[in-house]
């Protein structure tokens, strides 16, 4: 897989986030993957696995968001099997509180699938809107 594959498999699977759509999820994903948000809250565990991130990860969105996360890509690099991109969010989450989030994503291919993921982003942000 060229760079510009693996960017444009990375770039669907970030932008699935405002659609989480499962199919497209699992289509991108290994089997044994794993996405990790990278905190310190029990609310959100790392979650393993193909079939369970697919679902889990579509229905959590969809739950969280009902209006869409509106991500939206700043930077995306890729270095070997390594991509990073930072994006942000403004939207409005379930309970009608306006949700403005910054992330940078880690995502590791193992062939032309992605097999590891982690998102980083403001967890006291989280915190306030979700678990207060």
């Amino acid at each position: 897989m060229t760079q510009a594959e693996q960017k444009a498999r990375a770039i669907r699977f970030l932008e699935n986030f405002n659609h989480a759509d499962p199919a497209v999820f699992a289509e991108l994903v290994t089997i044994d993957f794993r996405f990790e948000i990278v905190s310190g809250l029990g609310e959100f565990p790392p979650i393993a696995g193909r079939d369970n991130f697919a679902a889990t990860e579509a229905a959590t969105l969809r739950r969280l968001f009902p209006h869409g996360l509106n991500l939206a890509l700043e930077h995306v690099m890729c270095d070997g099997p390594l991509v990073a991109a930072t994006a942000k969010a403004d939207s409005i989450a379930m309970n009608g509180r306006r949700y403005c989030q910054r992330y940078c994503f880690f995502l590791r291919f193992d062939g032309d699938l992605i097999a590891e993921g982690r998102e980083y982003n403001d967890t006291n942000l989280v915190r306030e809107i979700f678990l207060a």
